[in-house]
């Protein structure tokens, strides 16, 4: 009995085994392992201070040409980068240096190809980017950035296509030659907060920006001048911060839709000449608190604004000469603070607003005279602290409204007559003007006084 026994635990044994060997071997793939090519250092390769500088000997002794992760170098202590990588060609990853003490880029005179950033950040000693004069592929960003002796981007001059371009906070930069390669830009550009930068040169072969450009708080940029090849941007122009800003003529071979222009405190513009060849602006024209801009020259062949028009705090705007042929506004027009403006003269040819018209503290419109072709606000019509502003009349051609309609504070207004739409959808709510009729009265005739 006792061997009968035995006898069938071992056999359950075995075949437990036999069961789970089958059962791995169905269910198992083995991944085969690569081996590194000759050349390849798999991984990234990070230094933060000399105690780790022995992979930059292990490198080094390896005789590594590549590296398929980052190169990151992150430290201002003393250490010979130019001897031990001496030999790299290609990064399939991001360079990223940040604090290193080099004056220049020479230990990375061999590199051809980066696949992912550039980004130099707080390097106290680089005056350039002089050392990369081999680099002709770099496929993600290029990132400069808070530098304090970077004066240009000279010494990457081969590569001719990038994603992006994010220039900020290098106090001594003065221009972007270098950069005289580059023929198009798969994304954007933002450049901030560089005070002694004069122009853009060095963007001089660029046609295309695929995204956004972004210029804000670079107090001496005087002219657009690097980007007179500019063809297309297929993003939004945002302009803030350049009180030096004279005028947009670099823009002239622009002739490609956009999607939105936005300028703000820029103090020395006076119009949009420049953006002459613009066909169409695919969402909003945005102009605020720029002390010098009069009107809208430069867009004289836009008809259609996709978005919103703003005109805010323009002081010297005085009319809507340039507007020539625009017919639709497809959300609101609103001006407001605009203080030398006394009628609409311009807007000859506007015929629909699809979102709301509000004009709003604009302390020396008299009339409304301009918009001799509005048929249709399909938002709400609001008309508010104009001091000088008696009448309502221009707005005779204006038949459909279908919101509400606002009409306060306006100490001089005492004549409602020009505002008579066949259909008006909201509720009027008029008060505090010289004479403030109900609705009723101006619909019965009781329009002035």
């Amino acid at each position: 009995m006792r061997k009968i026994r035995l006898f069938f635990i071992v056999t359950m044994l075995l075949s437990g085994l036999f069961f789970n060997s089958c059962k791995k071997s169905s269910s198992t793939t083995e991944t085969p392992v690569v081996p590194a090519a000759p050349g390849e250092f798999v991984g990234s390769l990070a230094v933060y201070s000399q105690a780790t500088d022995t992979m930059l000997a292990y490198f080094l002794k390896k005789n590594y040409t590549r590296i398929t992760g980052s190169l990151e170098l992150y430290t201002s202590e003393d250490i010979d980068f130019k001897k031990y990588l001496i030999n790299l060609q290609s990064v399939t990853g991001s360079v990223r240096l940040y604090k290193i003490r080099n004056t220049d880029l020479s230990f990375l005179s061999k590199v051809t190809k980066i696949t992912g950033d550039l980004q130099i950040s707080a390097c106290p000693e680089l005056t350039s980017l002089a050392g990369l004069s081999k680099l002709d592929t770099l496929t993600n960003n290029l990132i400069v950035e808070n530098n304090p002796k970077i004066q240009n981007l000279n010494g990457i001059g081969l590569v001719k296509t990038i994603t992006n371009i994010y220039l900020t906070n290098n106090p001594s930069l003065q221009s972007l030659t270098g950069l005289g390669s580059l023929t198009s830009i798969l994304s954007g550009i933002s450049i901030g907060e560089n005070p002694v930068l004069t122009s853009l040169d060095g963007l001089t072969n660029v046609e295309s920006i695929k995204a956004n450009v972004d210029l804000y708080n670079n107090v001496l940029l005087s002219s657009l001048d690097g980007l007179n090849k500019l063809k297309n941007i297929d993003g939004n122009l945002t302009l803030t911060g350049l009180p030096a800003l004279s005028g947009l003529i670099a823009l002239s071979a622009l002739n490609d839709t956009i999607t939105s222009v936005s300028i703000s405190g820029c103090n020395s513009l006076a119009n949009l000449e420049g953006l002459n060849n613009l066909p169409h602006i695919k969402k909003d024209l945005r102009l605020v608190s720029c002390l010098s801009f009069k009107n809208l020259q430069g867009i004289t062949k836009v008809d259609t604004i996709g978005g919103t028009v703003e005109l805010n705090k323009l002081a010297a705007f005085s009319s809507f000469t340039g507007a020539t042929v625009l017919k639709g506004i497809k959300k609101d027009l609103r001006i407001v603070e605009c203080n030398a403006l006394n009628s609409l003269d311009g807007l000859s040819k506007l015929d629909r607003i699809n979102g709301d018209f509000i004009l709003d503290d604009n302390l020396n419109l008299v009339n409304l005279k301009g918009v001799d072709a509005l048929k249709l606000v399909k938002g709400k019509v609001q008309i508010l602290n104009s001091d000088q502003l008696s009448s309502l009349d221009g707005l005779e051609p204006l038949k459909t409204i279908s919101g509400d309609i606002d009409i306060y504070y306006n100490p001089k207004l005492s004549s409602y007559c020009a505002l008579k739409p066949d259909t008006f959808s909201g509720i009027a709510y008029i008060g505090f003007n010289a004479y403030t009729p109900t609705w009723a009265q101006i619909k019965a005739g009781s329009c002035s006084k």
